[in-house]
C-alpha cells in the first residue's frame, strides 16, 4: 500500500475496504524480504525489494480485497479476540 507506514502498524488491526465490505487484518510482526523471493517471485526480486517494509498479518474476517482504491482504518491497539 502506498502512502502508509506499514512498519508502524505492528500491534494494530487494520480494516481494509476495497468496495466489497471491510476485511480486518491483525498486524503481527515486521516482515523483511529474503533471498527466498528469488525462487518464488523470480530472479532479482530480493534485490529489488531490499530496504522496503512489510508486515505479516492474520486475517480476522473472510472477504474480498481488490486492487485500486481502498479505505483504510487503523485500530490501535488491537482489540482482543474472544
Amino acid at each position: 500500500m502506498r502512502g502508509l507506514a506499514v512498519d508502524d502498524l505492528v500491534g494494530s488491526v487494520v480494516v481494509l475496504d476495497s468496495g466489497d465490505g471491510p476485511v480486518r487484518l491483525d498486524v503481527r510482526r515486521p516482515a523483511r524480504p529474503c533471498a527466498w523471493m528469488d525462487v518464488v517471485v523470480g530472479p532479482g526480486a530480493f534485490r529489488a525489494m531490499r530496504r522496503t517494509g512489510g508486515v505479516r498479518c492474520v486475517p480476522l474476517d473472510d472477504g474480498v480485497l481488490r486492487t485500486g482504491h481502498v479505505t483504510v482504518t487503523v485500530l490501535t491497539p488491537a482489540p482482543s479476540e474472544p
